[in-house]
């Protein structure tokens, strides 16, 4: 009896692990949220040549997706969701497909961990003009 418990718990978190950005509270359309002009610090600057080198093709410009991939503008990229560390293991291990319909992402090789730093730089300094987040929500620390 005290296995019902546990397996209504599972279901549930099951059940909200498939949730697409659609259903999502949270969940603000790429086409509602827009970074617009930033300004970067240096190593965003650095982050951002490598974002367009590393990421683009797929995320497209300023992190607006494309057909290959999901913006990083959007609360599913929150900081509290998706942490740093999220970005790094993404480039290391790749990812399953999960939030969106694009498939698995592939490991990204030769991105070493300084360059996935300055990537992260860029995009949150992408998502906190676009008010992802807001600055007591998440110390940019670059």
């Amino acid at each position: 009896m005290a296995l019902l418990p546990l397996l209504f718990v599972l279901l549930v978190a099951l059940i909200a692990c498939g949730e697409t950005p659609a259903s999502h509270p949270d969940h603000e359309s790429p086409a509602q949220v827009s970074a617009g002009p930033v300004d970067l610090s240096e190593t965003a600057r650095q982050g951002e040549s490598l974002f367009n080198a590393n990421c683009a093709q797929c995320h497209g410009q300023a992190a607006a997706g494309t057909n290959l991939g999901p913006t990083f503008i959007d609360r599913v990229y929150h900081p509290g969701h998706h942490g740093d560390a999220a970005f790094h293991l993404a480039v290391v291990r790749g990812v399953r497909q999960h939030h969106w319909t694009f498939g698995n992402m592939l490991p990204v090789p030769g991105v070493t961990e300084t360059e996935v730093s300055q990537i992260v730089c860029y995009v949150r300094h992408l998502q906190l003009t676009a008010g992802i987040f807001k600055p007591t929500e998440y110390q940019l620390a670059c």
